[in-house]
């Protein structure tokens, strides 16, 4: 989906008032998916909200599709918990598509109801060779639903078993003793927790819990110091749904991504880069970035380094421009350096493929 037509769906769907409200109670009597039709097409349900009078798709698949519809008084009729369940509910779906912007492979993710109609939730450009993900692309919502389930992390047969335990604490510590020898000092031991599988789109920027299982995939995720992802890269993620949640934008355009490879010191002093898979597969990001666009189409870049063991401040590698003074940011290395940029200028100097994508 190219920017022009991902904004026009982004504003359809953001007009949507708050008339009926979908509570957590609603969302779990019913296992279909919650759906909206706009020109002759059939959208995934971004929104917690209904606006008075707009009908409301429950489906199963393609063919099994029941409807609801906003009354002026505030509730659904029917009622959603006369809705029934599915036998058999519609499967999420990893395939692959044709995206320019994307020069390895780009798979969407969603669910297929027929050749024409994708639900797309959001769309990853992963290089499965070096299992690397590039960037991930999503649209982001003000949702009130809560909570985050536990969901295991899936291959979806795009990587090997092997390829998806170089994550696993045991496996890092014996590859840094590989890499920079028996006496590394940056992983203590086999327990040690030093990456977390950082994700790309986060599974609280979706409001309903199929969304959100969904974001546990390795094509949307990256090694990411534990630090930094629970300090300042959780900072960016939670002001983003803030804007949101605030009124301040009534949705949002979300490109997420990871840049360069990660250099620390072997025992000789020499730098060296962190691959956590053999081959140079897997590789541990330099720096991570969010690109994020309004309906105005306005834009705004922000990186995090992703480096707790380097003493110097580093410099991106672009015009930087002061942060929103609403995004608190932590000026240490364990929280993650992180820095506001001037969109085109960043774009043009790191990812020039996605300058009409994001």
């Amino acid at each position: 989906m190219n920017k022009t037509l991902c904004l026009s769906v982004l504003l359809l769907v953001a007009r949507v008032g708050a008339d009926c409200q979908l509570g957590a109670a609603d969302v779990s009597q019913t296992n279909r998916l919650f759906a909206f039709s706009a020109n002759n097409q059939i959208y995934p349900l971004r929104l917690d909200v209904v606006r008075s009078h707009q009908k409301l798709d429950m489906l199963c698949s393609y063919q099994d599709i029941v409807y609801t519809t906003c009354q002026p008084s505030g509730q659904f009729k029917p009622a959603l918990p006369a809705l029934r369940n599915c036998s058999s509910s519609q499967k999420e779906t990893v395939e692959v598509v044709v995206d320019s912007h994307c020069p390895h492979t780009t798979y969407r993710v969603g669910y297929k109801l027929n050749d024409e109609q994708f639900l797309e939730i959001y769309r990853s450009c992963f290089d499965a060779v070096n299992q690397r993900a590039h960037f991930v692309k999503h649209l982001a919502y003000p949702i009130k639903l809560k909570g985050r389930p536990v969901q295991a992390f899936t291959t979806d047969g795009i990587i090997s078993g092997v390829a998806a335990a170089t994550f696993q604490n045991k496996h890092i510590y014996k590859r840094f003793k590989e890499l920079l020898g028996p006496t590394q000092r940056f992983v203590n031991s086999s327990r040690d927790l030093v990456f977390d599988r950082g994700h790309l789109a986060p599974s609280l920027d979706f409001g309903f819990e199929q969304y959100m299982r969904q974001t546990f995939k390795y094509i949307n995720i990256v090694a990411q110091f534990r630090s930094i992802n629970r300090s300042n890269w959780k900072t960016v993620e939670s002001w983003l749904r803030k804007q949101l949640t605030n009124d301040i934008y009534p949705a949002l355009q979300v490109c997420t991504g990871g840049l360069g490879v990660l250099q620390l010191p072997d025992s000789r002093g020499q730098l060296t880069d962190i691959y956590l898979g053999a081959r140079n597969s897997n590789p541990v990001p330099k720096w991570l970035f969010k690109l994020i666009t309004d309906d105005a189409g306005t834009c705004l870049a922000i990186l995090t380094y992703n480096n707790v063991h380097d003493p110097k401040t580093p410099s991106p590698n672009c015009r930087q421009v002061p942060c929103p003074l609403s995004l608190q940011l932590i000026a240490k290395r364990d929280s993650g350096y992180s820095f506001c940029c001037d969109p085109h200028d960043f774009i043009k100097k790191n990812v020039p493929q996605l300058d009409t994508f994001c």
